[in-house]
This record gives C-alpha cells, sequence and structure tokens, in this order.
C-alpha cells in the first residue's frame, strides 16, 4: 500500500550542497535532493544527525549569502536522509 502523499506544494527536483547547522552547533555540508515552497529533502547517510521534531538552520550554498533558513525535522529516513519544514 502506498503512502499518503501530504505536500501541498509541488517539489523541484534540484541537487545542490546545502549547510546544516544542528543543535549544538554542528555544521554539516550536505547534498539537497528536492525542494518546494514549505521545505526540502537533504541527503545524509549519517545516522543521528537528525531525529524528528528537530529545529534546525540550513542554506543553500549555491548562492553568495544566501539566507539561512530555520527548519523542523519532520522525517527521518534511515541511511537515506531527512525531511524539513521551513519555519
Amino acid at each position: 500500500m502506498a503512502a499518503e502523499n501530504k505536500r501541498w506544494n509541488e517539489r523541484i527536483t534540484h541537487r545542490a550542497n546545502i549547510k546544516v547547522l544542528t543543535s549544538p552547533e554542528k555544521v554539516y555540508i550536505l547534498d539537497m535532493r528536492d525542494f518546494s515552497e514549505t521545505g526540502l529533502y537533504v541527503f545524509c547517510s549519517e545516522n543521528g544527525v537528525t531525529k524528528v521534531g528537530d529545529e534546525i538552520e540550513v542554506q543553500t550554498l549555491e548562492v553568495e549569502d544566501a539566507p539561512i533558513l530555520k527548519s523542523r525535522v519532520v522525517r527521518v529516513e534511515k541511511n537515506a536522509g531527512f525531511a524539513v519544514e521551513f519555519i
């Protein structure tokens, strides 16, 4: 049985390097898989970087002085990555 798609906004497939700042102030450079108006998905094969409910910050490295977006982790897929919604 397929999981229900709860997304309101269209996802755009786009690979980009993303800086992820977690608490307590750890910085990771990871790859984004896709994004929408309300969030994005980040590839991360390392487990334990985030958990559902964590508030983190993300910033694309494609644009100089890109804004830092506060986000909340809404889904974690073991050995694959995690999804965030912007807050």
